[in-house]
């Protein structure tokens, strides 16, 4: 396994001997296997300890077998307390998402203050296959049938060629001491009861099944590299993005038998799951779509007329703001500029009107638009409805979410960027102005 363990690392550049290397350690049997290997072959490396605090007295004992190792090895050892019940209740995760975040944060933090090449984790093949197992439940698409990837920026797991087995021979063989923690056992979480239930069955009809899935994650990995390099060119003759919104065309994504699939690569990143697709697809194909929403916890998507609109969430905190003179303008979201003037100049630019102003004009109100809304458009007698002023101006539905109206009491003055009310339209016995400017 020494052999087989510096073979791994130089043939796939996982790292050098010139590298500051960090590893994460628990004292479990796989982190005291990388370690000796490590040592065996050369290779420095410093050690970092996470305490959960959530085992008691059997939690504080790894922790001292930690440094107690360390100190054998003239090591460095940097060792973490986390209140990691009460982070995974402030953030609503589950106790192992929250063991994980304060896990890697906190590498980061060490690899900026210390200057580490590289973090390594003692990770093997079996973890891989669990991985499969656990992504192939949460329906992540081939993508998440790759397994563990060997290194993934500062992130290194040299152990990935080995077996469970593998590194309880070695550990045997070198008469190394470990922890054992007992958590391990506990089936109530996804990857122990994986572990301990399913992958012991499926042994029994193939016994290298370690192999047989390492084999099969390499031709995962080819084939999602194909269906990648075909979603992207798809991508261009199906889509538009700008930094806030992605268009998707309805006619162009209907025409496309691998429909799934490319909306499934598209919007998965963006937190929509397997189930939405093909929710989504069936809503395409009615008739009555439009206007359809779906939700991922960090974006939102709605079917517009012709094109599937994706829009990252935003918290509006504040939908009114007062604004109560002429310089009363750095709390606004939109960069709104007011000037009085003399003389007023007609102007083209739909960012810029010109409007009478007297006492009676503030404080005005920056709103979003409401359902019922209505205003008097410049040059027309009658009024329209916002509503019906937007389908005119073929606004998308994030495009009218995003529509800013300002208002005088109860008088709409300015569909911000769009029109003017014709109430508030300059007359010849008006000697007083007022410019207002959205500032691009």
């Amino acid at each position: 396994m020494l052999k087989q363990f510096e073979i791994n690392i130089q043939k796939n550049q996982l790292f050098s001997k010139n590298d500051k290397l960090l590893v994460a350690f628990s004292g479990g049997i796989d982190s005291v296997v990388l370690s000796d290997l490590l040592h065996k072959t050369g290779y420095k490396h410093d050690l970092a300890h996470c305490n959960f605090q959530l085992r008691g007295f059997e939690a504080n004992g790894d922790t001292e077998f930690c440094e107690t190792f360390a100190k054998q090895h003239q090591q460095i050892c940097h060792v973490a307390y986390f209140q990691t019940a009460e982070y995974a209740h402030q953030n609503k995760l589950s106790i192992q998402m929250a063991a994980r975040d304060l896990r890697y944060n906190w590498f980061k933090e060490l690899t900026e203050t210390n200057h580490y090449d590289y973090i390594l984790t003692a990770h093997h093949a079996n973890d891989n296959v669990e991985t499969l197992f656990v992504n192939l439940i949460r329906g992540t698409g081939l993508k998440g049938l790759q397994g563990i990837p060997e290194k993934q920026r500062h992130i290194v797991r040299p152990l990935l060629f080995a077996t469970k087995e593998d590194i309880k021979y070695y550990a045997s063989e070198n008469n190394l001491t470990h922890r054992e923690d007992s958590s391990n056992q506990e089936v109530k979480y996804k990857r122990n009861f994986i572990r301990h239930n399913i992958i012991p069955e499926l042994k029994k009809l193939n016994p290298s099944l370690e192999e047989t899935f390492s084999n099969s994650i390499r031709y995962f990995k080819q084939s999602n590299e194909i269906i990648e390099a075909f979603a992207k060119q798809k991508f261009i003759e199906i889509c538009t993005e700008t930094p806030q919104q992605l268009s998707i065309s309805i006619e162009k994504i209907l025409n496309e038998e691998q429909k799934e699939t490319l909306l499934f690569e598209w919007l998965n990143d963006k937190g929509f799951k397997t189930q939405q697709i093909i929710q989504l697809i069936d809503a395409l194909q009615t008739k009555q779509s439009t206007g359809k929403r779906f939700e991922s916890e960090s974006h939102q998507l709605t079917i517009d007329r012709s094109h599937i609109l994706v829009q990252q969430k935003q918290e509006i905190t504040q939908q009114e703001y007062i604004i109560k003179n002429v310089n009363d303008t750095e709390h606004l979201p939109i960069p709104l500029s007011f000037s009085e003037i003399t003389a007023a100049n007609f102007s083209s630019n739909k960012h810029e009107i010109i409007i009478p102003f007297n006492d009676h004009l503030f404080p005005l109100t920056l709103r979003k638009w409401k359902q019922g809304d209505k205003f008097k458009p410049l040059g027309m007698t009658g009024f329209k409805k916002l509503s019906d002023f937007f389908k005119d101006q073929k606004l998308s539905l994030f495009d009218k979410q995003n529509v800013w109206i300002l208002t005088n009491k109860e008088h709409i003055i300015w569909i911000v960027g769009y029109r003017l009310d014709d109430r508030f339209r300059v007359n010849d016995s008006d000697s007083n102005f007022l410019k207002i400017n959205l500032n691009q």
